[in-house]
């Protein structure tokens, strides 16, 4: 087990597609359930449409190891999960993509460490990010709360690298104008 954990997770996958290991799996799946979860938490909105979506982005994963020929697994395993998210959506038809972050305050912070201040400013940007286009919201997501690189962000959205960074710009941008009153406010 202990040289199965020091593997990398491309090593790690080549034994699972090349010779079926479940014990490689086993370990990917633990590097990364909680955070595949919490995506698919986020995308579905509900813990029985993450469990629906998890459990066939893990089994898609599986079936599809002969598709993955290379590059970051993580990018690869999460492009599944996009596609996989989607069509979720599109047969629920739900109007939104992604569930309030406030939702996920346990993962992104603990509420006792904050004064009243750094909980407005937290409420305040979930409520601009809410306010933004999936487009943008997602790539934010990405790229800040599962921080992957612009590259990955790319592969996992289907967009090229340099629009990958043009997104993030733009929301970025977006969250800026939406906060700067309420920044402004907060410090007088």
């Amino acid at each position: 087990m202990v040289e199965y954990l020091a593997k990398a997770d491309e090593e790690l996958f080549a034994m699972v597609k090349a010779e079926h290991d479940e014990q490689a799996f086993r370990v990917l799946y633990r590097r990364y359930d909680k955070r595949l979860f919490a995506y698919c938490h986020r995308v579905a909105g509900t813990k029985e449409g993450a469990q629906d979506i998890f459990q066939s982005v893990i089994t898609a994963v599986y079936d599809k190891r002969e598709q993955f020929h290379g590059g970051s697994f993580a990018a690869w395993m999460f492009t599944i999960a996009r596609h996989t998210s989607l069509k979720h959506t599109e047969h629920t038809k739900r109007a939104r993509a992604f569930i309030p972050l406030e939702d996920f305050n346990d993962v992104f912070a603990d509420a006792s460490d904050k004064t009243g201040e750094d909980i407005l400013l937290r409420e305040a940007l979930h409520k601009a990010m809410r306010s933004l286009g999936q487009e943008f919201r997602e790539v934010l997501e990405l790229r800040y709360f599962e921080d992957f690189s612009y590259e990955e962000i790319a592969e996992i959205a289907s967009i090229s690298v340099s629009l990958a960074k043009v997104r993030v710009f733009r929301a970025k941008q977006q969250l800026h104008t939406i906060l700067s009153p309420i920044l402004r406010e907060l410090h007088q």
